[in-house]
């Protein structure tokens, strides 16, 4: 059973921790990592995520990403994302927080790591994962607007901050 810490909105940690699938009351919040790997000719590591997915089955998305548990920081919890999802053992040194947005019960940390990795370096975890490939950002904005990729409103901003931190 996964247990998650539970945070104010500021990112405080409020010293509680729920069982994953509990209902998350108002003013609460948990972590959750989401990253991607960009290589050095800007194609970008996606993943297809499984059928046997609750949320957006079948669906592209990021390089990794989940729910942090307890006891976990958020640089922590996209490690062990990478490495579970994708069996890809990062330091933690190579995983840059760009950017945290706030939904509505969850603090999102989205990461970058520059990283040349080969798509035969990926063992994929089967209960999450049904495929991997390359895309750059244009590619994936445009599968965004076909509907195969999870879509969220920070992509187009985090794509051109990284273009222009590039150049």
């Amino acid at each position: 059973m996964e247990y998650w810490d539970l945070y104010n909105k500021n990112g405080k940690f409020k010293h509680r921790v729920i069982k994953r699938g509990m209902e998350i009351k108002n003013g609460q919040y948990h972590l959750v990592s989401e990253g991607w790997i960009l290589r050095s000719d800007n194609k970008f590591i996606i993943q297809r995520r499984s059928l046997n997915k609750s949320t957006f089955p079948g669906m592209w998305y990021c390089s990794a990403g989940g729910s942090v548990i307890s006891g976990e920081n958020s640089k922590e919890g996209m490690k062990r994302e990478f490495f579970e999802e994708l069996g890809l053992d990062l330091a933690l040194d190579e995983i840059k927080l760009k950017r945290i947005i706030y939904g509505r019960n969850s603090i999102f940390h989205i990461f970058l790591v520059k990283k040349d990795f080969d798509l035969d370096e990926i063992t994929m975890q089967k209960e999450e994962v049904m495929d991997v490939r390359l895309a750059s950002a244009e590619e994936i904005l445009q599968m965004v607007d076909r509907g195969i990729f999870i879509g969220l409103n920070y992509y187009r901003d985090f794509f051109k901050k990284i273009q222009d931190e590039g150049k």
